[in-house]
């Protein structure tokens, strides 16, 4: 497995309005020789709790809920160092000031004096919160310090952050019009510029609905926590992608063995459907000041359907892969916390919760 070499000149904005461009050059990053190769150990925790995802904010564990959970809790709280229940923090409804319709949380967290606080989008009711986990525990109610509107037409539903030097990154899933044509969308002062590029797929047959891709061209977008960069891992292209916060990409890795362009036809049946061939790559990520944790598959839409293992890609933020850990369970979300050494996942069906010891792996991360 090697890296493909990725020379860009220039700017790599497609923009609604001109920006600046520093010109700086995608650094062409070489396979280093000890790429960690280890299988994970599952642990089933939590067997009571019917979670969607885990999430770690600092000491606490959020387990993301399901939409018909009866109470409308959004999450159930738990120590991360004993697993000890703390409270609950959101509640599900169309109408109220601090209630949320489909939250979704893409791991941007603050930790400010004590105190840690997560940013929840909403696309359903087009805002983005800032909930103050700790004090919303300590009064017993959901304790929202901001809140960032967004339009239905900017199309931001799916990964969204809150930048200080920017306003808001996220990603279009290309449900409206005109959406989703690049794969990282910056909204500075009102206006859109949108950095980077899907690769070109060839012979579309229905312009009208391909819509340049917008509908297959899926991506999941990362935020670094000091803001400095993003990842993008594509879903159906075996390539990840970093820029930096005014735009540029400054790595691409890409596995020759896997990646491969598309023809129209292979892509959409005749009934517009997805073929079974189709593969899914990165699924979920979770990244630290450090490394960039990737859920992957490499597996088709058919395969996908019955359970199959997985892995875990470790890049750091240059886009050297560092790690594969090969993961006996069908996961579909993972979350990490490095202080205390575990990688924690949902299962693909959200019927469990699996951990694993990632200490000794950490270690050898941190020493190369």
């Amino acid at each position: 497995m090697i890296i493909h070499k990725l020379k860009v000149a220039g700017c790599l904005v497609i923009v609604s309005v001109l920006a600046g461009c520093s010109g700086s050059p995608v650094n062409d990053v070489e396979v280093e020789p000890g790429i960690i190769k280890e299988s994970l150990v599952a642990e089933q925790f939590l067997e009571q709790e019917i979670g969607m995802a885990p999430y770690i904010v600092g000491p606490y564990l959020l387990i993301k809920q399901n939409q018909n959970r009866v109470d409308r809790v959004v999450f159930s709280v738990y120590n991360s160092k004993d697993l000890s229940y703390l409270g609950s923090l959101g509640e599900r409804g169309r109408e109220g000031p601090d209630t949320f319709y489909g939250a979704s949380y893409w791991g941007q967290h603050i930790e400010r004096e004590g105190e840690y606080l997560i940013w929840v989008n909403d696309p359903p009711r087009f805002r983005i919160s800032l909930i103050n986990i700790t004090k919303s525990l300590q009064e017993g109610r959901t304790v929202i310090e901001r809140r960032v509107t967004h339009k239905p037409e900017y199309d931001f539903m799916n990964a969204l952050f809150v930048v200080d030097s920017v306003g808001l990154v996220g990603h279009q899933p290309g449900y409206q019009n005109g959406t989703n044509m690049a794969p990282l969308v910056m909204l500075r002062n009102g206006e859109f510029q949108l950095y980077g590029e899907y690769p070109e797929v060839t012979n579309v047959q229905n312009p009208e609905q391909w819509r340049n891709g917008a509908n297959f061209n899926n991506i999941n977008l990362s935020m670094r926590p000091d803001q400095s960069r993003f990842a993008v891992a594509m879903r159906h292209y075996d390539r990840l992608d970093i820029f930096n916060n005014v735009g540029n990409k400054v790595a691409s890795y890409i596995d020759n063995d896997r990646y491969r362009l598309f023809d129209y036809g292979e892509i959409y049946d005749s009934k517009m459907y997805f073929m079974g061939t189709l593969k899914n790559y990165y699924i979920d990520s979770w990244v630290t000041q450090e490394f960039i944790f990737t859920l992957y598959y490499n597996a088709t839409f058919d395969e996908d359907k019955e359970f199959h293992p997985s892995t875990i890609r470790v890049f750091d933020w240059d886009g050297n892969l560092r790690a594969e850990l090969a993961c006996p369970d069908h996961i579909w979300s993972i979350s990490v916390d490095e202080e205390k050494g575990f990688l924690y996942a949902g299962s693909a069906e959200q019927e469990a919760l699996f951990r694993y010891d990632i200490k000794s792996i950490l270690n050898q991360l941190f020493k190369e």
